[in-house]
């Protein structure tokens, strides 16, 4: 045994085991949700090999945080990072202060992250850029009340903003305004297509390549947004689950897992959600 590893009784059930372990593993801080942004601020943990439909923003407040692309690489240490949707992670906060924002990609707020974020997948941001970062959020639990908190977002994009743009294709960006709109309805994508005079093949390719991730993909990530909603309110899985249109919690845990890498209950345990739906 290792030095240091907590000695387990000889009978110790794998599930007892990590009972042990569920605290390593719970995100302890705050979760900001908006319609298309999410905020964590606070003490990182660690999360699953995984793809997130969202851009993903994050600057280690304190020392660092580890990614890997693979479940064979090792994890390299980074003090902040451009994670672009669809890629492939897996993060170890090492329980070091950190921020992250995830942002939809076909928001006006990304596009000056899409030069950035198309040329690879995994983007190390300027000390400059972090610095700006850092200094955004100095005091800002002082402020989690104050009318302002909205604009943290503007201005972890702005630190990062090169000047450059990369709008998304307009028949793009009116499909998923009429997903948003239509989803509690249900909507197939041959529906979405025909409503931007698409065919459903030619459809599915401009939208993935102007959001990075297959639509079907983007429909979940909407739905596990809505949960995240409603976690703030403080719903049962099972509430979740059926007002978010999953079959059941299970399934809910899975898309968790699958699109952010944790269960629900590694931010619900140690973390204060608030949701700013409006």
């Amino acid at each position: 045994m290792q030095a240091g590893a907590p000695a387990f009784p000889a009978k110790t059930s794998m599930s007892q085991i990590d009972d042990i372990f569920i605290t390593t593993r719970d995100w302890r801080g705050t979760v900001l949700v908006w319609d298309e942004q999410a905020i964590f601020l606070g003490q990182a943990a660690d999360a699953s090999l995984h793809e997130s439909p969202a851009i993903k923003v994050c600057v280690a407040l304190e020392h660092s945080f580890a990614l890997r692309t693979h479940e064979d690489d090792t994890f390299t240490n980074y003090e902040s990072a451009i994670i672009a949707p669809g890629q492939p992670h897996a993060i170890d906060g090492r329980h070091n202060k950190m921020v992250m924002l995830l942002l939809a990609p076909e928001t006006k707020l990304a596009q000056p992250l899409a030069p950035i974020f198309s040329k690879q997948g995994i983007t190390r941001l300027s000390t400059t850029a972090v610095t700006k970062i850092r200094s955004i959020f100095a005091d800002f639990e002082e402020r989690l009340e104050a009318n302002d908190v909205g604009n943290v977002c503007q201005q972890m994009v702005a630190a990062i903003d090169n000047g450059e743009s990369l709008p998304i294709d307009g028949r793009v960006a009116q499909s998923i305004e009429w997903i948003r709109s239509s989803r509690d309805k249900g909507i197939s994508v041959q529906e979405i297509a025909a409503g931007v005079e698409l065919s459903e093949s030619r459809f599915s390719h401009l939208f993935t390549e102007n959001v990075r991730v297959p639509v079907r993909r983007y429909l979940l990530w909407l739905r596990l947004r809505d949960a995240m909603h409603l976690l703030a309110k403080g719903s049962s899985l099972t509430e979740i689950a059926h007002e978010a249109g999953f079959s059941d919690s299970a399934h809910l845990t899975r898309t968790f897992r699958s699109l952010l890498g944790i269960a629900p209950s590694a931010l619900t345990k140690e973390s204060t959600i608030i949701s700013f739906l409006k």
